[in-house]
């Protein structure tokens, strides 16, 4: 057991994220809670929207800010048990909690709670079976969660017992799961609008939150403009706070998860050192509180959380209880008590673990450019302090905006405090000359030599044509579509048939060229819109060949069309410009960036087929597996060659003879050319036969 992993432990708080529909009443969720000047003023924003009627919300925020954590004390502030909200108001303050209370009096019995947690389905019907599940109604429950039904029965409990209760909150938390599921499946968001319009009617009695990661446009960036203005309508009746923790109350999260036993004298030296480095006056105790972390790799874990690959991946206390490579956890089991998790290494956490979600992000050229910089220094000097000086300086210029950190000799020094100064400035230099950095002598920084300047977002929407028909041959090719092959057909009859697997718009169905050379095909139909699905697929069914069973995805195209539609702008951006021929660093960036869409356009596929319903002449609408598939197309190769001979012999049953085939039909020709009598002669059944050599 390492040293560290003795002294050092993340406190069990922080160890688990909070599930509003378990730990909504758990007061002892509210143990080691961490109040914030943020979470005050979200709860005071509400209360003064409150005071107008507007009672509709969305909290907004990256993974592991803390939103559900603030749904948790919200409850307790607002509910009847005097110690419960005595707890509560030791995390907002006297001020705020007098404040929340004017606007929602919680009265003697409190406020009803119904937590509803999203996924990927109709919202009224999760809403539906919360309440049936938290058993709020009395009345019998309805047989389906129609939206008129859910929107009545949320309007009835809000209006019981006005005189003890304080009224309903409806905590959508994960509310992005819905908005996910409506932009990949075509679906509805209108209930969200009625329920928002419903709230802000109801006199404070029902209050409304959803809990998202990203605003309402993130999930409608792929549709049409129709589309997303009929969203930002939508949006229009939530208030929407976001949630952004800075960079002090950060810190003092961390340094309330990291427990440890002592803190050297080194802490306080080193970060009273980083203090004075920053452009914000940062508290010291705080960033010595995040010992064995370096102050400045506890600097940049925010914003590297905040970035798009970093809350789509992990948050800050992921970070610290995640074992994998070179990972905090990973860290105190194997590091030695004189050593430091620094920037360097926080660069080594993020190459191993989330290199292609960055390559991936708009961060993905300045990535990459810090990539080829450092494998350079790798290749000439190795991996020893130029390798880390590269590192850091890259890690600080990626988030430096966020961050406000600057690379200078003062904050290097900080940040490898093992190193004394002289030995950096010299190995600066050598860095220097090799053109690996630049030193910007003006304002003291390094930053990594900035070999390439191709614009590679620029060009990508050079090429990109949202509006223009998608080419689906090319979508199949890119798509690597495979056939589905005739399994039992060939078993009975060793001969090997298959269908094809192709794509078509619904609209382009009725048009489809079936290949001659294949016993059927399975077409799969993407809808463009929402709504597309058996009607459609009925009528498009009638125009097809009978060996063509048709698949009507219940997903929509969007996802689909949208992801081939930026595969096939960078393949253009590859292969038109000129600029990429010299610069390796863009093109390495072009092609990490292809691979990534074409992995998430393969999945796509991958769900479209499996939620597919199939129709054909003889089978009715259902979905099929792979093993279903193969059944289906053996009964397509029988029907087609009801007749044909069964000849077990691999030779025989060749789309093309084999090459030993081939060799044996042209040595027949030779001797039957070479062998046969002159004039019409022909041999007597006894006379010997003449052996000619061919």
């Amino acid at each position: 057991m390492s040293a560290w992993t003795r002294r050092v432990q993340v406190a069990r708080r922080f160890q688990r994220f909070v599930r509003l529909d378990s730990d909504l009443f758990d007061p002892a969720q509210l143990d080691g809670f961490v109040g914030s000047r943020t979470f005050s003023s979200v709860v005071e924003t509400m209360a003064r929207h409150a005071a107008a009627g507007q009672c509709a919300f969305t909290w907004t925020g990256p993974y592991g800010v803390g939103k559900s954590s603030l749904a948790v004390a919200l409850r307790a502030l607002l509910s009847s048990d005097a110690r419960v909200q005595a707890r509560a108001e030791a995390i907002f303050g006297a001020r705020t909690a007098r404040v929340v209370r004017q606007a929602f009096p919680p009265r003697a019995k409190g406020w009803y709670c119904l937590p509803v947690v999203g996924r990927r389905d109709r919202p009224a019907h999760v809403v539906g079976q919360a309440i049936a599940g938290a058993q709020l109604i009395r009345t019998p429950l309805p047989a389906a969660w129609s939206d008129e039904a859910v929107l009545g029965a949320l309007q009835r409990i809000a209006g019981r017992l006005k005189k003890t209760r304080g009224g309903l909150i409806v905590f959508l938390d994960e509310m992005g799961k819905f908005l996910e599921g409506a932009t990949d499946e075509g679906g509805d968001i209108y209930f969200f609008q009625q329920l928002a319009e419903m709230a802000s009617r109801s006199g404070n009695r029902l209050l409304v939150i959803g809990i998202l990661h990203q605003a309402f446009e993130e999930y409608a960036h792929r549709f049409a403009r129709r589309m997303r203005d009929e969203w930002a309508k939508i949006q229009g009746r939530f208030v929407d706070i976001a949630l952004h923790v800075g960079a002090e109350e950060q810190l003092e999260l961390i340094s309330h998860a990291i427990r440890t036993d002592e803190r050297p004298v080194e802490a306080m030296r080193l970060g009273a050192k980083a203090a004075a480095l920053l452009p914000r006056q940062l508290p010291v105790a705080a960033l010595a509180g995040c010992w064995p972390l370096n102050p400045i790799a506890a600097c940049l874990l925010g914003p590297i959380s905040r970035r798009r690959f970093g809350q789509n991946q992990r948050s800050v206390f992921g970070f610290l209880n995640s074992a994998e490579p070179f990972g905090f956890q990973d860290f105190l089991q194997n590091a030695s008590a004189e050593t430091l998790y620094g920037p360097e290494r926080l660069w080594d956490y993020l190459r191993i673990n989330l290199e292609p979600s960055i390559m991936a992000s708009p961060d993905s050229h300045r990535w990459a450019m810090a990539v080829d910089a450092l494998e350079r220094c790798l290749a000439v000097l190795g991996d020893g302090l130029h390798g880390q000086l590269l590192k850091v300086i890259a890690l600080i210029g990626l988030f430096r905006e966020r961050s406000g950190l600057v690379a200078s000799l003062d904050l290097l020094e900080v940040a490898l405090p093992r190193q004394d100064r002289g030995t950096l400035a010299a190995t600066l230099d050598e860095l220097e000359g090799r053109s690996l950095i630049l030193h910007r002598k003006f304002s003291g920084e390094y930053s990594i030599f900035e070999g390439s300047d191709f614009d590679i977002e620029k060009a990508t929407q050079s090429f990109y044509a949202p509006e223009e028909e998608e080419d689906f041959a090319w979508l199949a090719e890119a798509a690597a579509l495979q056939p589905v092959v005739a399994k039992r057909h060939y078993h009975a009859t060793g001969a090997i048939r298959w269908c094809d697997t192709a794509l078509a718009p619904m609209k382009a169905v009725d048009s489809f060229a079936h290949a001659q050379e294949a016993c059927g095909t399975f077409l799969l139909a993407l809808p463009g819109n929402a709504g597309a699905g058996a009607e459609d697929a009925a009528a498009c069914r009638t125009a097809l060949p009978q060996n063509v069973v048709l698949g009507v995805s219940e997903r929509s195209a969007w996802n689909v069309v949208t992801l081939a539609r930026e595969l096939k702008a960078l393949e253009q951006v590859r292969d038109k410009s000129p600029e990429l021929q010299g610069d390796r660093i863009a093109r390495t960036e072009v092609a990490t960036r292809m691979a990534e869409l074409a992995e998430q356009l393969h999945r796509e596929l991958d769900a479209a087929w499996a939620s597919a319903r199939w129709h054909g002449v003889h089978a009715e609408s259902r979905t099929l597996n792979w093993a279903q598939r193969n059944s289906l197309a053996s009964e397509l190769a029988d029907s087609r060659y009801p007749r044909a001979p069964r000849i077990h012999n691999e030779l025989l049953n060749r789309s093309h003879p084999s090459s030993n085939a081939v060799a044996a039909r042209n040595a027949l020709l030779r001797c039957m050319i070479a062998g046969g009598g002159g004039g019409g002669k022909t041999r007597h059944r006894g006379a010997p036969a003449r052996r000619r050599a061919v």
